[in-house]
């Protein structure tokens, strides 16, 4: 037994496949493996077009997949991973499929009961709306406590009237919880917005204070600049978190009250950065930058709560919220990742299963992407795209993509692959050496049901 191979995340994969379905032939194994690599957004090369944000997002992924070691797990093919689950006892030959035997499905079962627990986990306790309202709670307090001290032990107004907005924020957010718990939702967009309106005339207020006192000479030094430009850094990345967070659980709960909450997230993004410009400028003796910037994020937080109010004023007149308006960073690799499974897709089934018509490519496509259509943990995800993309109509669209690419081509025949098509499949499956789904990987998978 210690000289067998280690059981990987793909031959976990291929078991529940078989869990689930029963035998599975060698290309239904394929055809599966196909899919979901092809869906795994996060493992995609970052393009220069891409915006930066999800640029370094990728980047940082590829390099979380190494400092895991994954790269030294390569994943082979299906036939090659079957062949080592023989060889364990696990799997068997029905016919011209493959069967788990009775060990076998015990150990499909376990990973099954493993993989669904994480799922309702990573649902309960971080995508469902109360979660994210109990876990912005909680990082308010933190941000709340650390700017307040360093405002207090370095003397910087800007970061005290920072942590105190941040207690603000905790006592708003508490509210949104306890909205969201007793179904008050309503009662907490309000409190929400109304804060905001607070805080764009507190931080309009402050801020020509600060000028109008750098003015008049009398306004005090900032002490220890580096300690407030490190804590309001950390506040940036929180912010930017909590920005993404509670706008990406909204958008998908559908709940009015986290989006606004992420309005306010998104602005403190700005306000810790105008108190770091304000810090970096103290450092070389200009004591008023931060104070002007002040007033136009005071202008743009007043703008976007009364952008807000129309949105509440119009779900509370039953008119359904324009969600769509309120998009993500990372949500354009979603989208991308949907149409590159597409176009995947359909280079797989023109180069090895050799439809070259176009009803018979489209059949494929929408037999691959039907709900019904299993893929172990995309389909417990609620990730597999199955939803009603036009493929009919869409289809000039996607071939034309592939052929302005080198990737396919047409003649009276049909479609065939170009000798491009055909290294691009292989450098594509080459490039997954390894999969498994821990914790983080499921709630990156999970953030694509929004596209």
């Amino acid at each position: 037994m210690k000289n067998q191979k280690r059981v990987l995340g793909y031959y976990k994969f291929l078991m529940m496949a078989i869990l689930r379905e029963g035998p599975l032939t060698l290309r239904a194994l394929w055809r599966k493996s196909i899919l979901f690599l092809s869906m795994i957004w996060y493992q995609q090369l970052p393009e220069p077009s891409q915006p930066v944000t999800e640029r370094w997002f990728l980047k940082f992924s590829q390099l979380r997949a190494k400092l895991q070691g994954r790269a030294e797990n390569a994943t082979g093919t299906p036939q090659e991973a079957m062949d080592t689950l023989m060889a364990r006892g696990w799997v068997r030959m029905d016919g011209d499929s493959y069967a788990l035997t009775p060990v076998g499905v015990v150990q499909a079962e376990r990973y099954d009961r493993r993989l669904k627990g994480r799922v309702g986990s990573v649902e309960k306790s971080v995508l469902s709306p109360l979660a994210a309202a109990k876990n912005t709670t909680y990082l308010d307090f933190l941000l709340a406590a650390v700017k307040l001290s360093a405002g207090l032990v370095s003397g910087s107004v800007g970061l005290i009237a920072d942590g105190t907005d941040a207690i603000m924020d905790t006592v708003s957010a508490l509210f949104v919880w306890l909205g969201i718990k007793y179904h008050r939702e309503n009662l907490s967009t309000l409190l929400v917005i109304a804060g905001l309106f607070i805080a764009s005339i507190t931080v309009g207020y402050g801020s020509g204070s600060h000028i109008m006192q750098a003015l008049d000479g009398t306004l005090e030094p900032l002490t220890l600049p580096y300690l407030v430009i490190a804590v309001e850094g950390f506040g940036v990345l929180i912010a930017f978190f909590l920005f993404y967070y509670q706008r990406y659980v909204g958008k998908i709960a559908r709940n009015l009250t986290l989006v606004s909450q992420s309005v306010d997230s998104k602005n403190h993004i700005f306000i810790s950065a105008a108190v770091i410009l304000g810090a970096v400028f103290a450092i070389h003796g200009i004591y008023y930058v931060d104070a002007i910037i002040g007033l136009f994020i005071a202008v743009a937080i007043f703008w976007d709560a009364v952008g807000l109010v129309r949105e509440a004023f119009s779900a509370g007149s039953g008119e359904e919220s324009e969600f769509g308006n309120y998009r993500l960073p990372l949500q354009e690799c979603w989208e991308k990742s949907r149409l590159l499974a597409f176009h995947n897709w359909i280079l797989y089934v023109v180069g090895d299963e050799h439809l070259k018509t176009r009803p018979e490519i489209i059949a494929s496509l929408h037999q691959a992407f039907h709900p019904d259509n299993y893929i172990p943990v995309l389909s417990e995800l609620g990730t597999t795209a199955a939803n009603d993309y036009d493929f009919e109509g869409n289809f000039e669209g996607l071939v034309k993509s592939l052929e302005e690419h080198d990737l396919l081509r047409k003649d009276r025949e049909g479609y065939h692959l170009t000798a491009t098509g055909v290294k691009y499949l292989k450098d594509f499956w080459n490039s997954f050496e390894y999969y498994d789904v821990h914790g983080p990987d499921t709630v990156l998978l999970a953030m694509a049901r929004d596209a």
